[in-house]
């Protein structure tokens, strides 16, 4: 309901624009309110008074300050030349700028200097109308949050060369500054005429630095030129919402939001009525959008969501926004109808085109009406739609004109409308086609032929001879529909010239049929037929002229039938009686069974007698109880054609066990589904239709909470959120095997199950089965933190299914109780734990864990618990019969974990643990969305971290491509520290840096809270505090203190890494000695700002001494692209950059520096190298620079950077590298690996092409050797 009411209110704020810059353009071009001040640079004195041309002032200054207090025009005689910035006096009314007083045009022009980014800054509301701007660099209109109109008249000039779009128009500020401290302000842009190069809605330049907006941008256009229109800002801002209107004019590109990866933290409503726009770019929306096209004409339309990093995706996924689209079918081809359907989730075909007796005009509007059916039906080959007929229109259709348009067409009557059929008419509709509304007027015979199509009678039809009008199908994949009207023959197929091997589908919802036969009138064999009586009356239903050679489906569900003869099956036969009045049924003449399944359904409501009398004729006789639902449904749930409109309804109409069918898709958000004690099963199969083929599911987008014992089966879940969970709520709860899932609206994470609760009342029981499907995590207990919940009992069996999450036994929270598990089958990708609290906080955990693992394919880890800190209790006994182990890391007892919990394994004597796992696994690059990542082998195992915002987490893999599936631990979490880039983590040993200060050490930058990213960038450092336990604690090497991290520091230069930037620390051993790389930066706000690549020595792992070496800086051309000032700010430069070295070791004593170079923010970035040829390696000359880089873009990947290299289990080099997929900057940074050579000929990496392989190469690994005996530790016994 919220959605719907927001569009409701976005569509009446267009309007209301709409008006507004009508109103806005009407003023400006008439005298405006207030006083009238004239302006003469040549000849004019600001001492005059400036309300006579004969006395005109001198400055803009004067004549603004003049009409400041109550509004006015000021009116240029002459040019007006802005040879700097110029700020508007405060002002509460409207001034308009111009050159025409009302009853003269002066020759007077705004003209702008030849100093780049020249500001008009608004301070009040103003018009600029009737005048004309010359420019000869860009020139900015700034708004600051103030209505801006260029209303009629508006000429721009560009001088040494005319045409060139030099004018920008922003509604917020053109750079913030320090003062401009407004974000909450709506802003409001009306373009009537004029050429502009960007209007932009919020801000365009940094000024000062990022600002988030939460105002509205209004953007009118009802004429002029624009090259491109943003709803958002430009460079570094986010912005509120955006709505758009545009009703005339030209513009080449309109984004929703701003360029590359600007966002609209909000939502974004364009409508365009009139004008043409090139191409309509929906880009960088996080709510929702929606887009109305109405008579505007357009050429190309895309959407896509820039990169704008994990934080902005998360926020998306979590909102699952909406994509609209209201389009006059009318005004498209099928082309854009086809582009529509890719970018949109609601498509909404506007399209009602109107014929009347009488109608003489071609556009068919309310306005000029036409008078021809095949006239309309042109207008509507795109994606049909509606035409409204007034009076009595003749049929007039070309079967061909309606077979080759695409989408659906209704005949709708307005008043008393009626279709005039000539007699003998055969009308062949090889489209769907719905008659509502009207009367078909047939002066003789009328037959309405369904060809390959849907043919539906709707309500509100009537028949002017009824005895003469037939309704048939004549080709397979045909269906006939009646709910209103009487006919003298429905037939499913007929035209027959020899048997029928498809099927046919007759639906009475409502009116009188005289004669309906299911299959075919003639006497010809029909291999299926279904016909479905929910409503109105049937004299004589029949269900073919000849034999049903495989299955017959006859449905009786409401309505009445006077007589039904169903003789003649050879097949399978489903017959559904319910309260449908049936005087009699004839099942004679059946062939025997023998295979074929036949069942009589009787569901409640059904004659007795009359089930009795036919019953021996079926191999089995049930009863049912079936409620239907659709999204769209109005009724009881009695039928499809009288579904429930909601789930929750359709369940409490059910008076005992029974199923509730889906026909359509249908959404849920937030429910409770209602108390039940009889057992409900969720579907779209209802025993003889699967509603699957009609696009029949059900999409959760939030929490769906069961009211008793549920089982869901065939049926289609989607999800396009990150909330959608069902939540059992301790009720029985099994997912059949013929349930699928799947994402919707860009979604990325699948349905939860949840045995228990979503909030902290205690579960007593649960009981959750699950035999398929594909799920984000399970968890057999209630899942909130606050909950806590003793004695409790939870069952929980798998025996099928993925799940992409972690599959939890046991409740959240604290607790303590009985588990019991069986695993027999299934995918579990990130683990099975009896216990796990998300956010890895230490609480106390109680319980007799009993988990049976028969069958299965297991990653990640098998564990009491996730959270070394938690408190375990109970006892935890693993069975192992069966299963595949080889992408486990770990099997786990209760040892590590904090508490007293004993621990059993017992393995199967069939199951031989010290086998190791064999077959082959393959692989494609990317890897996994990460930036700067970086992956090293410890103990035969794979171990992976990446750059976080304010934690990281330390991923473990039994194989590189595991990867993608992984789940990370967060192993550092500060409270006073984001930014945490470049982490690398290594090992140091005793040879290196002395006894006491052996071991693992991870070093990252990071900046202070508050501080700017890049130049707040410092290194630190910490040591994992528990030896080689990895996911133990880390914290500061010297005083041990958990999660605290030490700077890096210079004994010999007190200021290093305090009051500069500092990043990209890694290690570098050579010559027999451990050295420190890091990056640091020279010239910051000056044309001199580049990165270094520095060297130094080291006391130890978090203290450095003497003057380092500058390796390397950038040198080539390939290593300066991203270099430059800023547009809008001349104190901004971005740097020569180099950056993320690694040090690479060849097999004969080889030793490389691979570092990256160019901006990481370009497609350039690239991956070069330095080569040590001996001597001191603190003397840059010993280390000579490849001249080219080894890893750069091709047109499948931009923007290559170092990463580490490691060596698998095959002994195969590997390197890793991040990139971006695409072409541009706006997507997401990947791991990528591709195998290495390094050896006296160089650095090679991947088939030495300098580009990485395509997408598309397939890598083959053979899988970890690691048997399970050596992933099994800390069992008690």
């Amino acid at each position: 309901m919220a959605r719907r009411t927001r569009s409701l209110l976005s569509s009446i704020a267009i309007l209301a624009l709409t008006l507004a810059g009508l109103t806005a353009t009407a003023a400006a071009a008439s005298a405006a309110a207030g006083t009238t001040v004239y302006l003469a640079a040549a000849s004019g004195d600001d001492q005059a008074s400036g309300t006579d041309p004969a006395q005109p002032v001198r400055s803009l200054d004067r004549a603004l300050a003049l009409v400041a207090d109550g509004g006015g025009r000021v009116v240029l005689m002459d040019d007006y030349r802005l040879s700097a910035s110029l700020t508007e006096p405060a002002h509460t009314e409207k001034i308009l700028i111009t050159s025409d007083d009302g009853e003269r045009a002066y020759p007077g022009r705004l003209v702008f200097g030849d100093t780049a980014f020249i500001e008009y800054n608004l301070s009040g509301p103003t018009d600029f109308a009737d005048l004309t701007v010359v420019t000869s660099q860009w020139a900015v209109f700034a708004a600051n949050f103030h209505p801006i109109a260029f209303g009629e008249g508006m000429k721009m000039v560009s001088t040494p060369k005319d045409g060139v779009r030099q004018v920008f128009v922003v509604g917020g500020y053109h750079g913030p500054s320090a003062d401009d401290t407004v974000l909450d302000a709506d802003s409001h842009i009306t373009i009537g005429s004029g050429t502009f190069y960007k209007v932009a809605g919020f801000s365009r330049g940094k000024g000062v630095g990022t600002q988030t907006y939460t105002g509205t941008s209004h953007i009118t256009m009802t004429g002029g030129i624009v090259q491109e229109i943003f709803g958002a800002s430009l460079e570094n801002h986010y912005s509120g919402s955006t709505r758009i209107a545009m009703s005339g004019g030209r513009v080449g590109t309109l984004h929703t939001a701003g360029d590359v990866t600007r966002y609209i933290v909000g939502s974004a409503s364009v409508e365009l009525t009139g004008g043409n726009v090139n191409t309509i770019d929906i880009n960088n929306v996080v709510e929702d959008v929606d887009l109305t096209l109405g008579h505007a004409t357009w050429g190309a339309i895309k959407a896509a969501n820039a990169w704008g990093g994990e934080d902005r995706h998360q926020q998306i996924l979590a909102f699952a926004p909406v994509r609209t689209v209201r389009f006059a079918g009318q005004y498209v081809d099928q082309e854009q109808v086809a582009a529509l359907r890719d970018i949109f989730d609601v498509l909404i075909n506007t399209a009602d085109v109107r014929v009347s007796a009488g109608g003489s005009g071609t556009e068919c509007t309310v306005a000029s009406p036409c008078g021809s059916l095949q006239t309309a039906l042109g207008l509507l080959a795109a994606d049909g739609g509606a035409i409204t007929i007034s009076g009595a229109v003749p049929w007039d259709v070309d079967p061909a004109t309606l077979a080759a348009g695409a989408g659906s067409v209704s005949f709708v009557g307005d008043g008393t409308a009626a279709i005039s059929f000539p007699a003998g008419t055969e009308a062949r509709l090889a489209r769907d086609v719905t008659f509502t509304s009207l009367a078909l007027a047939n002066e003789g015979p009328l037959t309405l032929l369904a060809d390959g199509a849907d043919l539906t009678i709707g309500d509100g039809v009537t028949v002017a001879d009824a005895d003469q009008a037939s309704l048939a199908g004549v080709s397979d994949s045909a269906s006939i529909t009646v709910r209103s009207g009487t006919f003298s023959r429905v037939v499913g197929i007929t035209g027959l010239t020899g048997d029928f091997a498809g099927s046919t589908e007759v639906t009475i919802a409502g009116g009188e049929v005289v004669q309906l036969w299911a299959g075919t009138d003639q006497k010809h064999a029909v291999a299926n037929a279904t016909v479905t009586v929910s409503g109105g009356t049937v004299r004589k239903l029949t269900a073919s002229g000849a034999r049903i050679t495989s299955s017959l489906t006859a449905r009786f569900i409401t309505g009445q039938v006077a007589r039904a003869d169903l003789r003649g099956v050879d097949g399978e036969a489903r017959v559904r009686l319910g309260a449908a009045k049936v005087g009699s049924i004839s099942v004679d003449g059946w062939a025997p069974a023998d295979d074929a399944e036949r069942i009589l359904t009787r569901l409640p409501g059904a004659d007795s007698k009359l089930a009795a009398k036919i019953a021996s004729a079926f191999t089995t006789v049930r009863d049912d109880e079936v409620v239907y639902v659709s999204a769209t449904g109005t009724g009881d749930g009695s039928s499809p054609a009288h579904a429930a409109g909601e789930l929750k309804t359709a369940i409490a109409a059910l008076s005992g066990d029974g199923r509730v069918v889906l026909t359509d898709g249908l959404t849920v958000d937030g429910t409770d589904l209602g108390s039940h004690s009889a057992s409900v099963v969720l579907t779209s199969d209802d025993g003889d239709i699967d509603f699957a083929a009609d696009g029949a599911a059900l999409q959760i987008e939030g929490a769906v909470r069961l009211g008793g014992p549920t089982t869901i089966e065939k049926l289609l879940l989607q999800s396009p959120t990150i909330n959608g969970t069902i939540y059992a709520m301790g009720h029985p709860l099994t997912i059949g095997t013929e349930v699928r899932t799947e994402f919707t609206r860009r979604g990325e994470t699948l349905i939860g199950i949840v045995g228990g609760r979503d909030d902290t009342t205690a579960t007593a029981t649960s009981s959750v089965t699950v035999k398929g499907g594909e799920w984000s995590s399970l968890r057999g207990g209630t899942d909130n933190s606050g909950a806590s919940t003793s004695g409790s009992r939870i069952d929980v069996r798998v025996e099928g299914g993925t799940f992409q999450g972690p599959v939890v036994l046991a409740h959240r929270g604290t607790g303590s109780g009985d588990v019991a598990a069986t695993i027999t089958g299934g995918t579990f990708t990130q683990g099975v734990y009896a216990v796990y609290e998300e956010d890895a906080r230490p609480y106390s955990a109680d319980y007799d864990v009993d988990l049976t693992v028969s069958g299965g394919e297991f990653w990640a880890t098998i564990a009491p618990a996730k959270s070394r800190s938690t408190v375990l209790a109970g006892t935890f006994d693993l069975t192992v019969s069966g299963g595949t182990f080889a992408h486990l890391t770990d099997l786990l007892g209760s040892e590590g974990f904090a508490g007293s919990m004993a621990s059993t394994l017992s393995v199967d004597p069939a199951v031989d643990i010290t086998a190791p796992p064999t077959g082959e696994l393959t692989f494609t690059n990317p890897l996994v969305r990460a930036a700067d990542p970086y992956m090293f082998v410890h103990q035969g195992q794979y171990y992976f971290i990446a750059t976080g915002g304010t934690t990281l987490s330390l991923y473990k893999v039994a194989n590189p491509a595991d990867l993608s599936q992984a789940v990370g631990s967060v192993i550092y979490a500060p409270d006073d520290m984001a930014n945490l880039w470049s982490p690398e983590i290594h090992h140091l040993s005793s040879d290196e840096v002395g006894e006491e200060n052996a071991g693992w050490y991870l070093y990252l930058s990071a900046a202070q809270l508050g501080e700017g990213a890049a130049e707040g960038q410092r290194q630190y450092v910490l040591k994992a505090l528990d030896g080689d336990d990895l996911f133990g604690r880390w914290g500061d090497p010297v005083t041990g203190e958990v999660d605290v991290a030490r700077r890096i520091t210079n004994v010999d230069h007190a200021d290093f890494n305090a009051e500069s930037f500092v990043a990209g620390i890694s290690l570098m051993r050579v010559a027999g000695e451990t050295h420190i790389t890091y990056v640091a930066e020279v010239g910051r706000g000056t044309s001199d700002f580049h990165q270094t690549i520095n060297m130094s020595r080291i006391v130890n792992p978090w203290t450095l001494k003497g003057d380092p070496t500058i390796i390397t800086r950038s040198e080539y051309d390939w290593e300066e692209h991203g270099y430059a000032q800023s547009t809008s700010d001349p104190n901004m430069w971005w740097p020569k950059v180099v950056e993320g070295a690694t040090a690479v070791y060849g097999h004969d004593g080889e030793v490389y520096l691979a570092y990256s170079a160019s901006g990481y923010w370009t497609i350039y970035y690239a991956i070069g190298y330095l080569k040590y040829v001996g001597g001191d390696p603190m003397d840059a000359a010993n280390w000579v620079k490849n001249p080219t880089p080894i890893m750069s873009k091709n047109s499948e990947v931009t923007g290559t950077g170092t990463g580490p290299n490691f060596t698998d289990h095959e002994g195969t080099d590997w390197f890793m590298f991040q990139a971006r997929p695409g072409t541009s900057t706006t997507t997401a940074r990947y791991a990528f690996i591709e195998p290495y050579v390094a050896d006296g000929d160089g650095l090679r990496i991947g088939d030495g092409s300098g580009h990485p392989a395509p997408l598309s190469k397939t890598y083959t690994m053979s899988v970890n050797p690691i048997p399970l005996a050596d992933k099994i530790s800390g069992f008690t016994s």
